[in-house]
């Protein structure tokens, strides 16, 4: 009897072994393959061996650095006043900037030396319908396999050790996003490098994460309240994107952000782009000008906004009219 319980017990213990495996293992369709790097350009930009594209890991974004020769020289000179710096590189943006700092440079040094017992790498992308950003770079996860064969999500550990925030200004992750917050939290409770109030590193994380969490729930709520309702379409989703010709001459609702508001002649256009070579744009007649200051277009730029209007074509691209002010919101 006691022999048939251990048969039993054993057996139980198996399949929630082997449960647990296949739930750890990856989805195939989600890996792009091994590589070697072959270059580390700072601490979140990297070249690969066979690699055909560049890459663009997600949920980081760690400090500019000097990329020259004489990028430790410039480090120096720039950290002997990275407060003023740093106050002069923002200037009067009410957003925070992007710089040049000591903390960038030290993340590139961090990862050289954390990557140098590398094996290789495997690169996953999200799961979701984009794996190649506008500017035609895979979005990744660097998953680093070691010499002794353990395995590293490099993404999630520069966020613990402190090096980068988690960066979800384009949305959460969907794999491994409460991996990246508990990592953060783990970051912030120890004072781990960007959570260190004595290094010099960018001095408004809080400022960013309001904005970028801000974005992040934006499209969450996108998702949960408009994904599939008919004539609504996510202009970051390819899917929603390659099917705008199915709309023309149809009243659609987009959704995305403004990258670019051009106002060198008339009519200005309020452009959202999706790829290198494609955009979705608002087009804004003279006697239509004053809508820009009645909906805050500045403000609204910072963030993801719904636009409601015809779809039309034009030289290839498509376009809808902006004639009131109604036609374009943002939700909190």
């Amino acid at each position: 009897m006691k022999i048939n319980n251990l048969r039993n017990f054993l057996i139980v213990v198996l399949l929630f072994v082997a449960q647990v495996a296949c739930k750890a293992r990856t989805d195939s369709s989600l890996i792009i393959g091994n590589f070697k790097i072959s270059k580390i350009t700072d601490g979140d930009t990297f070249r690969f061996e066979n690699l055909d594209n560049s890459v663009r890991l997600l949920g980081i974004d760690t400090e500019e650095t000097f990329k020259t020769e004489d990028a430790e020289q410039k480090t120096s000179e720039i950290a002997e006043n990275w407060e003023a710096y740093y106050k002069t590189e923002r200037g009067d943006s009410k957003m925070p900037v992007k710089a040049d700092s000591p903390f960038g440079y030290e993340a590139w040094k961090w990862a050289e030396e954390y990557l140098k017992d590398a094996d290789f790498v495997r690169l996953e992308t999200e799961a979701d319908d984009r794996s190649v950003d506008m500017f035609g770079r895979y979005l990744v996860y660097m998953i680093v396999v070691m010499k002794d064969g353990t395995e590293v999500n490099y993404n999630v550990e520069c966020v613990r050790q402190g090096y980068s925030p988690y960066f979800n200004k384009y949305g959460n992750s969907t794999r491994f996003h409460e991996a990246f917050v508990e990592a953060q939290d783990y970051a912030k409770s120890n004072s781990l490098g960007i959570w260190d109030p004595e290094k010099k590193h960018y001095p408004d994380y809080e400022e960013r994460l309001v904005w970028w969490n801000k974005r992040a729930k934006q499209i969450e709520d996108y998702d949960k309240n408009n994904k599939g309702k008919v004539n609504y379409l996510n202009l970051n989703s390819d899917r929603d994107f390659n099917s705008l010709s199915d709309f023309l001459g149809q009243e659609i609702t987009v959704f995305g952000g403004i990258s670019n508001i051009m106002t060198k002649k008339f009519p200005y256009l309020l452009r959202i782009p999706h790829s290198k070579k494609e955009n979705f744009d608002i087009v804004v007649y003279e006697e239509n000008v004053g809508l820009l200051d009645e909906i805050n277009i500045d403000e609204k730029k910072e963030y993801y906004i719904y636009a409601k209007g015809i779809l039309e074509s034009y030289k290839g691209g498509y376009q809808i009219v902006l004639k009131n002010k109604d036609q374009i919101w943002m939700e909190d």
